[in-house]
């Protein structure tokens, strides 16, 4: 089995086991609060930021015949500027406001943001029919700045280990959106609903899982599941803001839900390359199921089209008509479409061509995850409960995938040979999780006691053999060395582009590649330790590949010693390998302390 085919049997083993047996209304309503709390940790939220003040201004305002169009800039984080166009109905300012109306929040793709034409189209239907609506530009599209393709094209792998998605940063962005809403006198805060399409399909359904104030939501073009985004490399099509950092396996049903029993219309085009109807069809019913357990069935529902990805005319139809019959108690059929008109762009522009200067939105990845700080150590006490502490919630967050108990199974073995008088031995093992790795041990062919190993990963392009080849550690005569060959090297190396879809294909399977490589070393040092040749086992790691060595160390308390050189110097730089989430607990410097007393050698 190769790396992708074993990622492959992940992400179909976690959309079959999805919400498979829905649980029963009383285990949701008990369960919901922890549910939300995890769904928020996945989306680097949780605890969630401080809720400073928007600052919000309207820059200019457009009179049309049966709209009116306000353009609105607030503030998610402080200095961070998020732009949109709120649509709403005519109304003679001089008289106050009869009664608050309905709101929806419209949510964009990965376009040219609020000004493009179908993102003009959608929110100004609902502006001319009797709701609120505003829609708001994604990060880095459209008058809104920020990062939205980190690991898509610029190598943000220090994103994972932050705990941090763009989806999150759109969630919060969405949050704040709503809390603009609400603080409007126009605004009935009891009737708000969401609605996206494509990019803004997908943040529909985190943030109605995410803020129960939405009480209505129809996510379009953006269902499916983590089988179909692996498996048919559909990660390869959609940037970083379409994941999460899916500590805990979840599925589209997961999420799904969480929004029951809210009133949940799917839309979906059938022949939509990105989502295919084989997964959201199983995700939906899986959801449906959940409704039908909470005695709320009909409210969720899917609606698909023979088209593209996109909208149609079937799809908007249903959209508007759930929208009216939940927001507004309306089930008249809706009988008009959306109109062609387009907006020139330069009377939709929030800030008119020039962006702020002082805008914080390209540091939202440090803002929403800061790193732990370090702890000021003032005793032995003090340290001991930390380390414990930090060890509990390494195993928790970033290596929530490896039991503490690891049992490699070996599958096959054998006598290498060797030379200069020593003699190589090669172990092929299961690690724990279906997947074949390779360990090889190096002994003196002369020896009379168990010898003290010193053991490290294969790193080197070329093959590893005998022995590990080149990878072998430095060691003296009356020393024994050994190499894992830990998945992507070795005899499973994989091409350039295949690593860049599986590094961002492990995090929404609720582990890392680094973070595998990890639990393979592990596995390795497990089945070394095993062997009555081998006495006390130490690890070495040369620079990224330290990174291994030392979680390796942290988490196998028989390792007697760690072996460094050059090693990174953080978690922070995007070049150190990543491991989800793992700076909420604290940086490299402080995390390779939690080995104390063992002796670490640089």
């Amino acid at each position: 089995m190769n790396l992708f085919d074993w990622l492959c049997d992940e992400a179909r083993a976690i959309s079959a086991e999805a919400m498979l047996v829905p649980p029963s209304a009383e285990q949701l309503e008990w369960s919901e609060d922890e549910r939300r709390t995890r769904w928020l940790q996945c989306l680097g939220l949780w605890p969630l930021p401080e809720r400073t003040p928007l600052e919000a201004q309207v820059t200019g305002t457009l009179e049309r015949e049966d709209y009116v169009v306000e353009k609105v800039d607030f503030q998610a984080a402080p200095g961070a500027h998020v732009a949109g166009n709120l649509y709403r109905p005519p109304r003679d300012r001089r008289s106050p406001i009869d009664e608050p109306l309905p709101a929806v929040l419209y949510l964009c793709g990965h376009t040219k943001g609020k000004i493009n034409l179908t993102y003009q189209q959608n929110p100004r239907w609902f502006g001319s029919h009797g709701y609120v609506a505003l829609v708001v530009d994604p990060i880095q599209l459209g008058e809104c700045q920020g990062i939205h393709h980190g690991t898509f094209h610029q190598g943000r792998w220090d994103w994972y280990s932050r705990g941090y998605t763009p989806s999150g940063t759109e969630v919060w962005n969405g949050m704040r959106a709503l809390d603009y809403l609400a603080s409007r006198e126009d605004v009935d805060a009891s009737r708000m609903g969401v609605t996206g399409l494509s990019g803004g399909g997908v943040i529909s359904w985190n943030l109605a899982a995410a803020d129960t104030r939405i009480k209505c939501v129809s996510p379009v073009c953006q269902t499916g599941s983590m089988e179909q985004l692996i498996c048919d490399r559909c990660i390869d099509g959609h940037c970083d803001c379409a994941h999460v950092i899916n500590y805990f396996r979840w599925d589209t049903a997961h999420i799904g839900a969480l929004i029951a029993p809210r009133p949940l219309l799917v839309a979906a085009g059938a022949d939509d390359a990105l989502w295919r109807p084989y997964a959201y069809k199983q995700q939906v019913h899986r959801v449906r199921r959940v409704y039908e357990a909470m005695g709320a069935a009909e409210m969720c529902r899917l609606v698909e089209d023979l088209s593209f990805h996109g909208y149609t005319p079937v799809l908007r139809k249903a959209i508007f008509e759930w929208f009216n019959r939940h927001l507004k108690g309306d089930d008249t059929p809706v009988t008009d479409d959306v109109t062609d008109f387009e907006e020139p762009e330069e009377n939709l522009l929030v800030f008119g061509g020039t962006l702020p200067e002082d805008d914080t939105m390209g540091e939202i990845d440090k803002s929403l995850n800061p790193p732990a700080p370090p702890i000021a150590v003032r005793s032995a006490d003090q340290w001991a409960a930390h380390q414990q502490d930090a060890i509990a919630r390494l195993r928790a967050v970033s290596f929530r995938q490896i039991p503490e108990s690891i049992q490699p199974r070996v599958r096959f073995a054998r006598d290498e040979g060797g030379s200069g008088g020593r003699i190589a031995y090669r172990f092929d093992l299961d690690p724990g999780d279906g997947f074949e790795i390779r360990a090889h041990l190096t002994l003196p062919k002369e020896r009379s006691i168990a010898l003290p190993t010193l053991v490290t990963t294969s790193r080197e392009a070329r093959s590893p053999y005998a022995g590990g080849g080149a990878d072998k550690p430095p060691v003296a005569e009356d020393i024994a060395s050994g190499v894992v060959e830990v998945r992507g090297t070795g005899s499973t190396q994989i091409g350039e582009g295949l690593t860049w879809t599986v590094r961002r294909g492990t995090v929404i399977c609720g582990f890392t590649l680094p973070e595998r490589q990890t639990f393979d070393l592990l596995a390795g040092l497990a089945l070394l330790r095993g062997q009555e040749a081998v006495g006390e086992t130490a690890v070495y790691g040369q620079g990224p590949w330290a990174v291994q060595a030392i979680y390796a160390a942290i988490l196998d308390p028989e390792v007697s010693e760690i072996v460094l050189e050059a090693p990174p110097a953080s978690h922070e730089e995007p070049d150190t390998p990543e491991l989800m989430g793992v700076l909420r607990v604290g940086d490299l410097p402080q995390n390779l302390a939690l080995a104390w007393p063992r002796p670490i050698t640089f």
